[in-house]
């Protein structure tokens, strides 16, 4: 289990707890405002998150207040392209989660706005790492939301935005932090999620156990 300070013991690290999954809750509905309701999680979905997988749901805190969250089940590695909702057990997990399952799939990470950029969403991957190492798992799955692509969707495709932060041309607000925690590039996925911000895609990507830099 992790428990641990973290940047200059200004922060906690650890597991959640039940008790956390309404403040969870509070900070998934800021982190993604326009994200469609049937794909928000609610502190219901928290708490059986922590009943299905405890080892994989995280939280950071200061002075008792969480500030960010993540959640994940352990699967295999997807062979056919799904939706969030499809992937994730209509956001439950209880079937998506395969107790046996070699790669861990985070389906959720979320850091209030006011705490972004201060390395709290690189802690979490980190840490994600250290739990998939201690279960013997090849490494992480994630589908990165493109959020910035709503903003020049007009002016290229979904293909042409993922070549240019690929090449640093600009970055993005959840992808670019993704590949600077070691996260290599898969495939597009389209229609994954409903989030006009996102464009309706995503990118998903995987970071291996043994895989650990900066860009």
């Amino acid at each position: 289990m992790i428990y641990k300070n973290i940047l200059e013991n200004e922060f906690v690290l650890r597991n959640a707890t039940p008790d956390d999954a309404i403040q969870m809750e509070y900070v998934q509905r800021h982190c993604y405002p326009t994200l469609h309701q049937s794909e928000l999680l609610t502190r219901d979905h928290f708490i059986n998150h922590i009943k299905v997988f405890a080892a994989g749901q995280l939280v950071i805190e200061k002075e008792g207040n969480i500030l960010a969250s993540a959640s994940t089940f352990r699967c295999y590695f997807p062979e056919h392209d799904s939706t969030f909702l499809e992937e994730t057990d209509n956001l439950w997990i209880t079937n998506a989660h395969k107790p046996e399952g070699d790669w861990m799939y985070g389906i959720d990470m979320g850091v209030l706005p006011e705490y972004r950029g201060l390395g709290l969403s690189t802690e979490m991957y980190n840490a994600r790492n250290e739990i998939c190492k201690g279960l013997k798992l090849k490494g992480q799955i994630i589908a990165g939301m493109t959020i910035g692509y709503g903003k020049v969707k007009d002016k290229m495709t979904i293909e042409e935005y993922c070549y240019a932060l690929e090449i640093n041309k600009f970055s993005d607000p959840t992808i670019t932090p993704q590949r600077k925690s070691g996260f290599r590039w898969i495939r597009p996925l389209y229609n994954y999620i409903n989030d006009p911000d996102s464009g309706y895609a995503s990118i998903l990507m995987y970071r291996p156990v043994d895989v650990d830099f900066r860009l």
